[in-house]
């Protein structure tokens, strides 16, 4: 035996284990004693790192996080660890009537604590808006900082409080889909992987399930204001494209008025992006992620097909010299 594995004819794998093919979905027992589905990707070593809370769009899963690591590298660079738990009635999450967006915070908090997870950062895109602010405002001396993505706030007359659940479940592809002109076309795979998402957010359950998740949250969106904000003492990013038509900049405002006067040192940091629309999640998650590691002090620029952090000062000079906004894939 010794001899044989001396052989030069055998080469030596170092692969001991499976590479995963997206977010794991795991189970855990809240403290309501519901049981719900939620992820945990943590940074190089699992569970490790900075806790992050996403809240996908609306309709999601927790898979859904798989469409932003295209930038898994960074993240881990940053040592950023990703916690996400399903909300009621998608994907593998049966719905439950009684489930409204009180009892989901108070599940969430729940599984953080299962987790020895005590502060976190809340990040919420579009329609996971209603949802982190609920969270934030259940637990304000648990937010270590809240970001907000063209982040739903609630309805003041937008197209998208007129979505009706079965419009959506008809075709969910479609509600995915991204214009042509979206920097999204530039990540490899990210189409294929929409369609797996708006499939698997309508359908996971089987066909004949009614998508009644879908219809709550529509409902949610349409007829629930946000609470106040006031107590968040935390610092509060928000990103918007100028040009984002299904969530309108004008929400921003209604953020605003949520989290009330701000103390001169944690005041609300707002990324404008002229021309951009309701995309800006994924061109600037490099942005986000940066902001969830280092609050606001750092920028990520790219200049030769080098990506550099930059304090917000250095920045106009970098941009003067051709330096583009995010990972050097982008520019």
């Amino acid at each position: 035996m010794d001899g044989l594995i001396e052989s030069p004819a055998l080469i030596e794998v170092r692969q001991s284990g499976f590479d995963p093919l997206g977010p794991t979905v795991r189970q855990a027992t809240a403290g309501s004693g519901r049981t719900v589905n939620y992820i945990d990707e943590g940074g190089p070593r699992d569970g490790a790192g900075i806790p992050l809370l996403f809240l996908g769009g609306a309709g999601t899963t927790v898979r859904a996080f798989g469409l932003m690591e295209f930038a898994r590298s960074f993240r881990h660079e940053l040592g950023i660890r990703v916690i996400s738990v399903e909300r009621n009635g998608l994907g593998q999450t049966p719905f439950d009537p009684a489930v409204g967006l009180a009892e989901y915070a108070f599940d969430v908090w729940s599984v953080l604590d299962g987790l020895d997870v005590d502060e976190v950062s809340i990040v919420a895109i579009s329609g996971g808006g209603p949802y982190a602010a609920r969270l934030a405002a259940s637990h304000p001396d648990r937010v270590r900082s809240l970001h907000l993505a063209c982040a739903y706030a609630e309805s003041i007359g937008d197209a998208g409080a007129r979505f009706e659940a079965d419009q959506v479940a008809a075709d969910p592809v479609a509600w995915w889909r991204f214009p042509a002109e979206s920097a999204v076309h530039h990540i490899p795979g990210f189409d294929d992987s929409v369609i797996e998402e708006a499939v698997r957010g309508v359908f996971a359950l089987g066909r004949d399930v009614p998508p009644h998740g879908l219809a709550q949250a529509f409902s949610l969106y349409a007829g629930t204001p946000l609470p106040s904000l006031a107590a968040v003492a935390a610092p509060v990013f928000m990103y918007w494209g100028t040009d984002d038509t299904l969530v309108p900049v004008r929400h921003m405002a209604r953020w605003r008025r949520a989290l009330g006067e701000r103390a001169p040192d944690r005041p609300v940091v707002e990324r404008l992006y002229p021309g951009e629309g309701h995309d800006v999640q994924y061109r600037h998650w490099d942005q986000i992620l940066v902001d969830v590691a280092h609050q606001g002090d750092r920028l990520a620029v790219t200049l030769d097909g080098r990506t550099f952090l930059a304090a917000p000062g250095q920045v106009a000079g970098l941009r003067a010299q051709g330096a583009t906004l995010g990972l050097a894939p982008w520019a």
